[in-house]
């Protein structure tokens, strides 16, 4: 006996050409969640702050801190800085030599600093202050 037109069932597995928008929309997800994920771990590389410059300490045999003419002691990156001081040690070896980093300062990040403003919906911080409200 068959079946009416109306009363057939159809199968997944039986015709692949009907199902190809489920695979394009579950490759469509998986694109995205790499997307994003990527996004947000390059967001978060971004936060690590590194020395600007590197400066060389000069110390004398009694510990106290000098400057000899004619010594480079700034710097931008660290292997050169410390080829230098490699290359220092060999030429005054009655010194001795350290490294010191000088930090950037960081600015905060804007979701941060309006944060407060956010959370208020439209009240500014400076606003709620007024009132009493923090």
């Amino acid at each position: 006996m068959i079946f009416p037109q109306r009363f057939r069932v159809i199968s997944a597995y039986k015709d692949p050409v009907e199902n190809q928008h489920m695979g394009k929309i579950s490759d469509r997800c998986v694109t995205g969640f790499f997307i994003v994920t990527l996004g947000i771990l390059w967001y978060c590389t971004k936060c690590f702050v590194k020395p600007t410059q590197y400066k060389i300490i000069i110390y004398d045999i009694l510990g106290n801190q000098v400057n000899i003419d004619g010594v480079r002691t700034s710097f931008k990156t660290f292997k050169v800085a410390n080829n230098f001081i490699s290359e220092y040690r060999n030429r005054f070896s009655q010194y001795e030599f350290s490294m010191s980093s000088e930090m950037p300062i960081v600015k905060r990040n804007w979701l941060l600093e309006n944060l407060k403003k956010i959370r208020y919906s439209g009240f500014s911080y400076e606003y709620l202050i007024q009132l009493g409200i923090e």
